[in-house]
């Protein structure tokens, strides 16, 4: 930790996103896994890539992984995911 990884991260993100349809940067995994769980990181994922638009409050792990791969797939999305364990 503290070796700058997420600020060359947010660098990389913020030079490269222009280049996709869509970009999401995902901070702090691992704590907002362990305090919030895996449905609100999807949520979070869906907001950012759809832009707030459309979203239902995903409560079913499975359901968000379905609407993801399809909503991804037919896209060029940049996704960074920050301190996954």
């Amino acid at each position: 930790g503290g070796m700058g990884k997420t600020t060359i991260a947010r660098v990389i993100y913020n030079n490269l996103s222009s280049e996709f349809e869509c970009m999401s940067f995902l901070e702090n995994i691992r704590g907002v896994f362990n305090t919030r769980g895996l449905p609100h990181l999807q949520n979070q994922l869906l907001g950012d890539i759809l832009g707030g638009e459309g979203i239902q409050n995903i409560n079913c792990v499975s359901h968000g992984a379905i609407m993801i791969k399809s909503i991804l797939s037919s896209k060029r999305v940049f996704i960074v995911l920050d301190d996954v364990d």
